[in-house]
């Protein structure tokens, strides 16, 4: 067993809410080191009145390196939605938004390359507003939409996902291949920016992360239990990638309160 439920006192913890009794979005996020001793990983939560972002992001090329990479990739997805967003934007803005900071990301983490080396990070974002959800990814960070199961994945850009989508290993090899870790694009290194248009339903959470939570445990806690807050779900989910593994990890959920029978 590589990690330890102790390991969640080190949990750092941001919960948001617009208001507390009647706020519409149940949102948390939290962050681990693993048993790393350090944390390459980054997140963030914005609201703009009813549209909402979330980004999650995993930094290579060491500590420092990585860190900074992973810092500059969610500064530059959040100042671009702070100053972009409005709540009339359209399916094609906010994918436009998105991409658009995505390659901004990247040429800001090269800029710096010649400072910290050959640093890269991936990045995995979404904007919700109603029930419809934009979402872009590059790397192998993941979102992923459940109800009672995993309706929804984006496609990870890893040499696994690679050989898993020609038919060369079946999933059940995907998840403990050994070289699982080997990501094809990030921003920095090889830029690649997928977008996805989805719609969350009635009881259905979305939930960001990085690579530190794989499918398996995601699948097995996220299925049945529609009862659980955003906070019970993240935690959840952080305790069962710390005890299934070793690297960081980040998760963020997100629930609207409005799509929840009561």
């Amino acid at each position: 067993m590589a990690g330890s439920a102790g390991n969640m006192s080190n949990i750092l913890t941001f919960r948001y809410q617009r208001d507390k009794k009647m706020g519409r979005y149940d949102i948390c996020g939290m962050t681990h080191a693993g048993l790393k001793g350090y944390n390459e990983d980054a997140y963030t939560i914005v609201e703009i009145g009813n549209v909402c972002l979330l980004a999650v992001a995993d930094g290579v090329g060491g500590c420092a390196g990585g860190e900074r990479a992973a810092r500059i990739a969610i500064e530059t997805v959040s100042s671009s939605f702070t100053r972009r967003c409005h709540e009339g934007m359209d399916a094609e803005d906010v994918a436009d938004l998105l991409y658009n900071a995505f390659h901004e990301a990247d040429r800001r983490i090269r800029a710096e390359q010649h400072r910290y080396g050959k640093m890269g990070t991936t990045l995995v974002a979404a904007v919700i507003s109603g029930r419809r959800v934009v979402i872009a990814n590059c790397g192998d960070s993941r979102a992923f939409i459940a109800g009672k199961t995993i309706v929804f994945r984006t496609q990870e850009h890893s040499f696994v996902n690679t050989l898993l989508q020609s038919g060369s290993i079946r999933p059940e090899e995907a998840e403990d291949h050994p070289l699982r870790s080997v990501i094809t694009h990030a921003l920095g290194v090889n830029v690649r920016v997928d977008l996805y248009e989805e719609e969350l339903g009635r009881e259905r959470v979305l939930v960001l992360a990085s690579d530190g939570l794989s499918g398996r445990t995601a699948a097995e806690i996220c299925a049945g239990d529609l009862s659980l807050t955003s906070e019970e779900l993240t935690r959840r989910l952080m305790e069962g990638a710390l005890l299934t593994g070793d690297d960081d990890v980040t998760v963020v959920s997100f629930r609207d309160r409005a799509l929840f029978f009561t």
